[in-house]
């Protein structure tokens, strides 16, 4: 059922108009090569999307295929790891609640990139610690250490989660007596050698890195005593948000069996959650009161948050009875079926969502076959053009004017704001060399058809080697 699902969802992107929003936009453009690391975003995603456009060409099957698989292995890994903590029924429950997380069901499919893929690194590292539980080898403290360097390398927000898991392994005896053997260093052994060549480029381009998202968590003004109330209103906030509308299924269900259920607090998976829990709220909460982390959006916590599932059931494992197994597997489907028609209807129904990209891009391509290079305003028409035309090498124009890459040849810009003219000078200051050939307005499309209409502001620009 899982793999039908999200075979479904590729289906429904490839054959939908719907056109890319910021994140896979993001993401197309860094996969157009490979690098160490790619401004404020690790680069394990990039790669990834590099390595599916080889192998299927860069279109928007490939863009699909990538994220359903995460999203598959995602759900996948939570089910076999669910069986080994709280059991087979429950895990089924498990599995399939992840489908009433807002940002897991709806939101990674309609944009979400890293979070995706740091999800699914999360799930993954859990599934191979519980094996691990089970019984110990090096090749499996090999894999433990694999899925922690591509973890710490999908999203640094990654980091959270590992805190968590490691310090309730060593909290719960149990764990702590299974887990920590001799062998343990052999994780740590792969894990540095996955990291170094990202992390040497870090810490080399540690401003860089780190710049964009710290401008997101910062609020400049006020006292250090109100940013931190803000911070962790907005903690709190975000978490109640991230775990909406599932709380309200289980806490019904919980409420209509209360009587018959208590919390087993005592056991070893309950306490395992319990301080992993503790332990990454704790560390958010350390950013918080530094007065660094002031905004936390939902997407943020939910490398942690996605096990709320999990941890319910494994301090309520009564719960996991037959008539609680149909009612969450009734909402569950009723959510896969609403939001597999939701995006249906946002993509071919969505203001936002219906651009003519591909026409203006073979009218681009018609009219200036000679400019091998596209320098773009905007990131989502950087993306949505290249996805169209691969063969364009295609820039960020911010990015261009900060970093003054090597250009050469005939360089196509163009600009879909109302400050077109400003942008075009400040690049043409930026290569002093650089010679206006064309300069206009292009329009396609029209807005009574179902892709809309949409104009851009270009100008075709000869730039000598220097």
């Amino acid at each position: 059922m899982l793999a039908a699902y999200f075979l479904l969802q590729i289906v429904l992107r490839v054959t939908s108009p719907a056109v890319l929003d910021l994140d896979e936009a993001e993401a197309v453009l860094a996969s157009q090569q490979l690098q160490l690391g790619y401004g404020s975003q690790p680069p394990l995603y990039a790669w990834l999307q590099w390595l599916m456009f080889s192998v299927f060409g860069t279109n928007l099957f490939a863009l699909s295929l990538q994220k359903n698989l995460l999203l598959f292995c995602t759900y996948l890994a939570m089910y076999y790891t669910a069986r080994f903590f709280v059991g087979t029924g429950s895990a089924i429950l498990v599995a399939a609640s992840l489908l009433l997380f807002p940002q897991l069901g709806w939101e990674s499919q309609r944009d979400l990139t890293h979070s995706v893929l740091a999800t699914c690194m999360a799930a993954l590292t859990l599934w191979c610690y519980a094996s691990l539980l089970r019984r110990q080898g090096k090749l499996r403290y090999a894999l433990f250490g694999l899925l922690l360097g591509l973890g710490l390398q999908s999203k640094y927000n990654f980091a959270v989660f590992v805190l968590g898991l490691l310090a309730a392994s060593l909290l719960v005896r149990e764990h702590r007596q299974a887990f920590w053997q001799r062998e343990a260093w052999i994780a740590l052994a792969v894990l540095a050698l996955v990291l170094a060549p990202h992390g040497l480029w870090l810490l080399d381009h540690l401003d860089d890195a780190t710049r964009s998202t710290l401008a997101k968590m910062r609020v400049h003004e006020g006292s250090h005593a109100g940013k931190v109330m803000r911070g962790l209103g907005s903690m709190a906030g975000a978490s109640f948000l991230f775990a909406t509308p599932l709380w309200i299924v289980y806490g019904w269900i919980w409420w209509r069996h209360r009587d018959e259920t208590q919390a087993r607090l005592d056991s070893p998976q309950a306490r395992f959650f319990l301080w992993f829990y503790l332990t990454a709220f704790a560390c958010v909460a350390a950013l918080v009161l530094s007065g660094e982390l002031v905004k936390v959006k939902a997407r943020w916590m939910q490398p942690i948050l996605f096990l709320l599932p999990l941890a319910f059931f494994a301090v309520f494992p009564s719960l996991a009875q037959s008539t609680v197994r149909r009612s969450i597997l009734w909402v569950a489907g009723v959510f896969a079926i609403l939001i597999l028609a939701g995006l249906s209807a946002r993509a071919h129904l969505g203001k936002n969502t219906r651009a003519p990209f591909g026409e203006l891009a073979a009218r681009m391509m018609q009219r200036f076959p000679q400019a091998s290079t596209l320098v773009a305003s905007e990131l989502t028409a950087a993306g949505n053009l290249y996805l169209h035309n691969p063969a364009w090498t295609v820039l960020l124009l911010p990015k261009v004017l900060q970093s003054r890459p090597a250009l050469h040849g005939e360089v196509l810009l163009i600009d879909t704001g109302e400050q077109a003219d400003k942008r075009f000078v400040s690049f043409l200051k930026t290569y002093p060399s650089s010679v206006v050939r064309q300069r206009g307005r292009l329009a396609v499309g029209k807005p009574q058809d179902r892709q809309g209409a949409m104009a851009v502001d270009y100008a075709l620009v000869a730039i000598k080697d220097e």
